[in-house]
């Protein structure tokens, strides 16, 4: 469990927008159940009010994408290589997010994101149940939408079509997401446990496995559920504690 991590302040601007963005899905699927009684002006009304919170919903997820998250996993970045090697990248500081006693060095740096990636790979299949209800709602919201709403209403549709679109596009992400980290996880824990790191020669191996793991979390984007991480943080960090002390080095010493 960390004692200390500067960084995480700087996911609260992200985890605020994603809380109102959840708000306005509801929102949303609720107007689309009071447009089944409506008729007239607050229909009209109630149609303009939903393409506003569509398109809100869509731009807000923009400005998160490219502003609030890409720093904040920025600056995890440059810690995750800051705390591998002891080399100063920013002020910002952990004590005690990743646990090995690894001596700084490219291992270590391979241990640190085997860590991340145990956390990170259960996290994400926990949620997904969760993620691919909300995209049949949003998928029956978009049918009702279709089905309910008549004449002078295509622009309300379209705006439902991609409204629906990104939430279903997230929990396909979601899905390929947990499938790439835990096929990951299961190739480094063959390497570090099973096999072990046994020459030098696999330093490259290693520092290729934790490229892929940040490339992974850049390309798919996927914001982890705080309160799930926070629930099983106790119990995940109990079990990388037995998981880490199975790792294999016997690494030769070097000779002229």
């Amino acid at each position: 469990m960390s004692k200390r991590d500067d960084i995480n302040v700087l996911y609260v601007p992200s985890q605020k927008l994603e809380v109102f963005c959840k708000i306005i899905f509801w929102i949303n699927c609720i107007l689309t159940v009071v447009n089944m009684c409506l008729s007239g002006l607050l229909l009209k009304i109630s149609t303009v009010l939903q393409i506003a919170l569509a398109i809100t919903f869509f731009a807000v997820s923009l400005i998160d994408d490219g502003l609030y998250w890409y720093n904040a996993e920025s600056e995890r970045r440059k810690n995750s290589l800051q705390t591998a090697f002891g080399i100063r990248f920013s002020e910002l500081e952990t004590d005690g997010y990743y646990n090995n006693e690894i001596s700084p060095s490219i291992l270590k740096y391979a241990v640190n994101t085997f860590e991340s990636n145990y956390f990170s790979k259960f996290i994400a299949s926990k949620m997904l149940l969760r993620s691919a209800i909300k995209s049949l709602i949003a998928v029956i919201v978009l049918i009702s939408v279709g089905w309910v709403i008549e004449d002078g209403s295509i622009l309300l549709v379209m705006s439902q079509a991609i409204f629906s679109a990104y939430i279903v596009e997230d929990t396909v992400l979601l899905a390929i997401y947990a499938a790439r980290l835990n096929k990951l996880y299961d190739n480094a824990y063959s390497m570090l446990i099973t096999s072990g790191i046994q020459k030098y020669q696999q330093m490259p191996i290693l520092l290729l496995y934790c490229v892929e793991y940040e490339s992974i979390k850049a390309h798919y984007k996927v914001r982890l559920d705080s309160k799930l991480f926070n629930k099983y943080n106790r119990e995940l960090s109990e079990k990388w504690k037995n998981i880490v002390s199975k790792i294999q080095v016997e690494i030769p010493e070097e000779t002229d």
